[in-house]
């Protein structure tokens, strides 16, 4: 296995175990946990710029208004993410985050097709409306609609087309992202403390208030692998890697006593059979390129 490919499998791995870590810090209030994961991100990562080589290129990149605006909108979808992703491991909504990088890339589908005008095949057009049948299931079954994983999943899929329009490097993009919108974080955090917060009650202490700035290392670390291997990685083969995530997002809920009922395992199983049909499709169309470039 190459070495790309094994960073790319590494960053799913780590993203898939990341409600183990969010678990240790439940009781603590979502929106807190968000704000430290902002600040204790960009320590991280303005750290490892010099060393990344990339510290030039930041100062550089914060002088461009566009994409100063693009990484700010960036950091505003990514932070919205994060808290939902919070929310649902403390709420014990852990199946939920599953389902939504589940239907990521059905979702990020048709982001594409809005935005970018990227064509869709017959066979992705009923992947996603497999999807959408299964999302919808739910609703119709038990009258709730899972809001929670399709606000998770779009706005991670959303953030990926802004950061396809800025294209710029992983670790740069993640610097810029926590940096434009660490103030709202810091001011929180500030907020907080002064009315009796986590750390000023006492509810944080010890040992625990080492998993604040630790924080920061979990949501850099993945992100840093992920752009160092996708560089030698193929995109068909990173899409199917990617499923680890919400894979082990989904044993990871049913070990902590989620349940899956009969509305969710019908969403789940639409879900599972429209991935199953958007992976043969890229599969064919990948190999009828290759075919194609071998007859020129």
């Amino acid at each position: 296995m190459k070495k790309g490919t094994i960073y790319v499998t590494l960053s799913y791995v780590l993203w898939g175990l990341l409600p183990v870590f969010w678990k240790l810090l439940a009781d603590v209030d979502s929106f807190y946990v968000l704000a430290c994961r902002v600040v204790f991100s960009l320590v991280v990562s303005a750290a490892l710029l010099p060393l990344l080589g990339e510290a030039r290129r930041a100062k550089d990149a914060l002088k461009d208004k566009r994409l100063v605006g693009l990484m700010l909108c960036c950091g505003l979808l990514i932070s919205f993410n994060w808290g939902v992703l919070i929310y649902c491991v403390a709420a014990e909504r852990v199946l939920d985050v599953s389902l939504a990088y589940y239907i990521n890339p059905l979702l990020a589908i048709l982001v594409g097709f809005i935005c970018f005008r990227e064509k869709l095949s017959a066979a992705q057009w009923i992947a996603c409306a497999i999807a959408a049948a299964g999302v919808a299931a739910p609703m119709v079954m038990a009258g709730e609609f899972p809001i929670l994983a399709v606000l998770c999943g779009l706005s991670f899929a959303v953030y990926g087309a802004v950061k396809k329009v800025a294209d710029i490097p992983g670790e740069l993009s993640t610097f810029m992202e926590t940096l434009l919108v660490v103030p709202f974080a810091i001011a929180f955090i500030i907020y907080c403390e002064a009315n009796g917060g986590p750390i000023a009650s006492g509810q944080l202490s010890g040992w625990r208030l080492l998993l604040l700035p630790a924080a920061g290392a979990v949501t850099f670390l993945p992100v840093y692998l992920y752009s160092a291997g996708i560089r030698t990685t193929s995109m068909g083969l990173s899409g199917v890697l990617m499923y680890i995530n919400p894979t082990l997002q989904l044993l990871i809920g049913l070990l902590y006593g989620e349940t899956l009922g009969t509305d969710m395992l019908v969403t789940f199983a639409c879900v599972w059979i429209a991935t199953a049909i958007y992976l043969i499709s890229g599969a064919k169309s990948r190999k009828r390129a290759a075919n194609a470039a071998l007859e020129e």
